[in-house]
């Protein structure tokens, strides 16, 4: 009886050490793929995308091949409607005072992905740091708007739309509506720069080839000369400057990342057979 026992927990100890071996296995393989994903981007001076392809180092480590494509906005930035829309009976537009270029930031990054806490379970959430940096260039599209002038009787509006001009007020011209977002296309002037970004991965998808992420972190950016994106002219009785623009953005961002897990040694195979069904 007892060697029967015996014989009973021996084989009961084996089933669960081959049961374990075989998870050990499967989380293994999981860790040593590659994935490519997107993300939407909130940023505390904007909004904006990412493409992020992870090669894996090892179990641990992952390096991230990045692509960032970011609208930037002043921090003093405040949209209010066109008082002049009222007085020409013209239907009220919204638009930021002052501002004379849109700003879209492209950037290129290279860094590396590293595991804190590992996702075991399918339920479970892995946390990871990442950072990377790189080169990046902000892209500087002049804004043009539709003015009106006041007359002594009447209002007439401009021939073209034009540039943001802070003298127009004292010559009784106002903004009416912003022109159509297309123009100025031809005047765009790209700034380079540099870029740093640090943060945390939080990865709770429940499927196996899938990424779902959410991240937070900081980026810190540097150009080679001021971000023209606001004129902060102020003119009483001589022109002055209320304000500057920046040539230097401390960001913080949170993102959701989505996409897929790829397998190296799957795509080696289906190629192999697509090769094989071509002969």
């Amino acid at each position: 009886m007892k060697k029967r026992i015996v014989v009973f927990l021996t084989v009961i100890h084996c089933l669960i050490d081959v049961r374990a071996q075989g998870e050990i296995d499967f989380q293994s393989r999981v860790f040593y793929r590659n994935e490519w994903s997107v993300a939407a981007m909130l940023n505390s001076n904007g909004f904006g995308a990412n493409y992020r392809y992870g090669k894996r180092i090892n179990a641990d480590n992952k390096r991230l091949y990045e692509v960032d494509f970011a609208y930037l906005k002043d921090p003093k930035e405040a949209k209010s409607y066109a008082l002049v829309s009222y007085l020409a009976a013209a239907t009220p537009s919204r638009y930021v005072h002052g501002k004379t270029n849109l700003a879209f930031d492209l950037r290129l990054g290279y860094g590396k992905q590293s595991e804190i806490s590992r996702k075991f379970d399918l339920g479970g959430v892995a946390i990871r740091y990442f950072y990377n940096f790189g080169p990046s260039v902000v892209l500087l599209k002049p804004i043009y708007y539709n003015a009106i002038e006041s007359g002594t009787d009447e209002w007439s509006r401009l021939p073209n739309p034009e540039k943001f001009n802070p003298g127009w007020e004292q010559r009784n011209i106002y903004i009416l509506s912003r022109a159509s977002f297309f123009k100025g296309f031809g005047e765009i002037r790209p700034i380079p720069g540099a870029f740093g970004k640090l943060g945390f991965n939080f990865d709770f998808g429940r499927q196996d080839r899938v990424v779902n992420a959410l991240e937070a972190g900081i980026i810190a950016e540097g150009f080679i000369k001021k971000v023209e994106i606001m004129d902060f002219t102020y003119l009483d009785a001589e022109p002055r400057k209320i304000a500057q623009n920046q040539q230097f953005f401390l960001t913080l961002f949170v993102s959701y990342r989505f996409g897929r897990i790829v397998d190296p040694y799957e795509v080696k195979k289906k190629r192999e057979r697509s090769r094989e069904i071509s002969y």
